[in-house]
């Protein structure tokens, strides 16, 4: 799948208002990218406030982080979202929220217990250990876990996702913070969990795809 500079920069605009606005992404927090022409990507600038984004504060660059346009400096990020690309070729979105339910279960190392069908199909997210934000070091634990799932825990930090389409990526961010919280109100509520069956588990596990 291809997307024009012009596809790609209205996806990452329309998705980033709707994370801002859903609370997974925060006022500099988080950002979002998708694949252009030429190898490139259009990715959210470094520090600007992402309640109320428009195209032109966008920025395009290169695999080595060189501007192709745009006046801001790229989210200092960017090589997170390459790696991601690069462990999935057929990907052309991607998406680091800093959703506050998922960040928390990352935090603690919870797993997915079989609460329900989307806990079954996410339940391959990898857990990323803490690197510096922005550093190749992270970006290079982000492309092994991508590699395993196309979502991850980053400890300490947030999440990452990737999808066919940025709306992918952000779908799959929405169910993981979705799941997240029905596991925090089943441990709010105590006592035991009842799961979904394993022949079902197995038999739903392989259509995880569906999302």
């Amino acid at each position: 799948m291809t997307t024009t500079n012009a596809e790609a920069r209205e996806l990452v605009v329309q998705i980033t208002n709707e994370m801002f606005s859903l609370g997974l992404l925060t006022a500099t927090g988080g950002n979002v990218s998708a694949k252009g022409e030429d190898d490139t990507i259009w990715i959210t600038p470094s520090r600007l406030y992402k309640g109320n984004l428009h195209e032109q504060d966008l920025v395009r660059i290169r695999p080595d982080g060189s501007t192709v346009e745009g006046e801001r400096n790229p989210s200092v990020e960017w090589q997170m979202h390459f790696s991601s690309y690069r462990a999935r070729p057929d990907m052309t979105g991607a998406l680091h929220t800093h959703a506050p339910i998922a960040t928390a279960m990352g935090i603690v190392g919870l797993p997915f217990p079989p609460i329900n069908t989307d806990a079954i199909f996410l339940r391959d997210t990898q857990l990323v250990p803490w690197f510096m934000p922005g550093s190749k070091e992270l970006a290079d634990a982000v492309e092994e876990a991508i590699r395993k799932s196309r979502g991850c825990f980053l400890q300490n930090h947030g999440l990452m996702t990737v999808g066919k389409t940025l709306r992918d990526a952000a779908t799959r961010a929405m169910n993981l913070e979705e799941t997240a919280k029905i596991v925090l109100y089943c441990k709010q509520f105590g006592g035991e969990l009842t799961l979904i069956p394993d022949e079902w588990v197995g038999k739903l596990a392989a259509i995880a795809d569906f999302i």
